[in-house]
């Protein structure tokens, strides 16, 4: 029996504009579901960026775009507002305070009804990812969607008593639960779900990995699928000449220093400020470091229409400023280079080849394939980078016995470790990178994807279909 088409629902489609046209977007869920969607007849669902000229299909993908027209006031209150403003800070413990805004609210709910409307026909595997479209699930099995629904949750999913801060609380658990199966990266963060459903709503029972709705009569399967990269592909560049030109470049202007290196967005979860601090405080201790260590900081601009992320732009350069200004040596380079903009794919291989630790310090996040990718790329040149790691990433459940673990809320330890990083012996740091390297080659992004609709298939096929009389007041 042939296997059934995929509909994947994301906030954005898988094109990107060029001159003459559109072509596939690189990289991250695109590459990894394009296999899946290319041999089963598919469709992806998603926001058309404001375009206004967008294809139903694209030269060189063999993917049927349902695209998602929005106005300038949707996309301020749906992405701008209540994804981002809202659910993001609370999902990630709330960092920082969550705005709970009804306008902004009632647009999500709106324009996830948009979205789940795209696409309804044909009986398919439907797989919607992440916080911007949680009331899709919901709002596809009111439609009448045929065939399993599947919802994966690319952050983290916070403690029931962060979550229950939420004024719609109700109805996001609701749009949730709608599919056969949720996923999360962690076993910690899948935990907090199921938890959460416990303690908001009195018609769910738990068993393992099964939450059953008694009014519903019906299961729903939660699942932890760390999601990773694609390992093969990013070892072979990492190796080749494009790479290995730009590395050979920053050897030379970083001659005689250890490098370390931090590539994140400019976002208020990456703890990108308390890594300075850490760093200030190691410069403040070790003196010697001060003309023979480099920090190299990459912080790609990311939604600056936010005010927190323009304040927290102008912290961070404040404290590159004060830093350099406090341990510049008279005759030396300045002991943090910070670049405010996205670099080429050769250069980020080149950057991760070069550094003697790369610090991956969120004070939360979902995963963190910045150290996948690390690990994956000084593995596949025989590197001996050493990885410092947040506890408060996924990445932390896989790479716990090899990478260096750290508090970022403890600036003190932080600094140690960062020490410790560049203290410890080539040979330990060499077998620790081939080990995680190992593990993120074994379980790559195809083997997320194949477990992820594998278990999605399977969940679906005795589930029984609500009708549209049937849907729910979220």
């Amino acid at each position: 029996m042939p296997a059934l088409p995929l509909v994947a629902y994301a906030n954005r489609l898988p094109v990107q504009k060029i001159r003459g046209g559109w072509q596939a977007s690189a990289g991250g869920l695109v590459a990894a579901l394009r296999p899946a969607l290319e041999t089963r007849g598919s469709a992806w669902v998603g926001w058309d960026g404001g375009a206004e000229d967008m294809p139903r299909r694209v030269d060189g993908l063999d993917i049927e775009l349902a695209s998602v027209s929005l106005s300038r006031r949707e996309v301020a209150g749906y992405y701008h507002g209540f994804s981002n403003s809202t659910l993001w800070p609370l999902l990630h413990g709330a960092i920082e305070q969550p705005v709970f805004d009804p306008g902004w609210w009632q647009t999500y709910a709106a324009v996830n009804e948009r979205f789940a409307a795209a696409e309804t026909g044909r009986r398919a595997i439907r797989w919607v990812h992440d916080y911007q479209l949680m009331l899709v699930p919901e709002l596809l099995r009111a439609y009448g969607a045929r065939g399993p629904i599947g919802f994966f949750l690319h952050t983290p999913f916070p403690p029931p008593e962060v979550f229950a801060r939420l004024p719609w609380r109700a109805q996001i658990l609701a749009g949730l639960l709608g599919a056969d199966v949720v996923s999360f990266h962690t076993d910690s963060h899948r935990d907090n779900f199921v938890r959460t459903c416990l303690a908001l709503r009195d018609d769910v029972e738990a068993k393992a990995d099964r939450l059953r709705l008694l009014d519903a009569n019906r299961t729903v399967i939660t699942a932890a699928h760390p999601i990773s990269i694609d390992a093969a592909d990013f070892a072979h560049r990492a190796s080749g000449a494009g790479a290995t030109r730009r590395l050979n470049s920053l050897r030379q202007q970083f001659e005689g220093r250890r490098v370390l290196l931090g590539v994140d967005r400019l976002d208020y979860t990456k703890g990108i400020l308390e890594r300075l601090r850490a760093l200030e405080l190691l410069l403040e201790l070790r003196r010697p470091l001060r003309s023979t260590l480099a920090f190299l900081q990459v912080a790609v601009p990311s939604r600056g229409e936010i005010r927190e992320y323009r304040q927290l732009r102008a912290n961070v350069e404040q404290a590159v400023g004060r830093i350099n200004g406090r341990f510049t040596e008279p005759g030396h380079d300045v002991p943090v280079h910070y670049l405010h903009r996205g670099i080429t794919p050769d250069r980020l291989l080149a950057y991760y080849r070069l550094a003697d630790a790369c610090l991956v310090t969120p004070l939360s996040d979902g995963m963190n394939l910045v150290a996948k990718e690390f690990v994956t790329a000084q593995g596949a040149t025989g590197g001996a980078g050493a990885l410092v790691l947040s506890e408060f990433t996924g990445a932390a459940e896989e790479f716990r016995d090899d990478a260096l673990l750290c508090n970022p809320f403890d600036v003190d330890g932080l600094a140690a470790t960062i020490e410790l990083a560049l203290e410890l012996e080539d040979d330990d740091r060499r077998a620790r990178i081939q080990r995680m390297a190992a593990t993120v080659a074994e379980n790559d992004v195809y083997a997320w994807v194949e477990r992820e609709l594998d278990l999605i298939a399977r969940a679906g096929g005795g589930t029984r279909r609500a009708s549209g009389r049937e849907r729910s007041a979220a």
